[in-house]
């Protein structure tokens, strides 16, 4: 990996790949609270749990629209390094970045 835009490459993939987890995570975390909300309420709990519980779904929320403008703007830079340095496209690192890219596409249409 002597070549630095290889090392760039697999530096922008890497941020891509964190972020696309970290939304896929946020909205999986919303639903679970939600789902403690509804337990909770059901076993009949005290109203300052109730509140507290409110508080972290209604953190959780706001974490999703953030981290998905967040993922929006690094899949552009990626996308558009991609384009830039198409004559990587026989490196390793090349075709893992647009897998990458993939699995964030399918994150940002979520």
């Amino acid at each position: 990996m002597a070549d630095p835009r290889i090392r760039q490459l697999v530096i922008k993939s890497g941020v891509v790949r964190r972020l696309t987890k970290e939304k896929s995570c946020y909205a999986k975390e919303v639903i679970i609270e939600q789902s403690r909300m509804e337990k909770f309420r059901g076993e009949g709990a005290d109203e300052h749990v109730l509140r507290k519980q409110e508080e972290v779904i209604q953190e959780c929320i706001m974490m999703v629209p953030d981290s998905k403008r967040r993922l929006q703007k690094e899949f552009e830079v990626l996308e558009k390094y991609l384009s830039d340095e198409q004559d990587l496209k026989e490196t390793e690192a090349y075709t893992k970045a647009a897998e990458i890219l993939k699995a964030a596409k399918l994150e940002l249409e979520i």
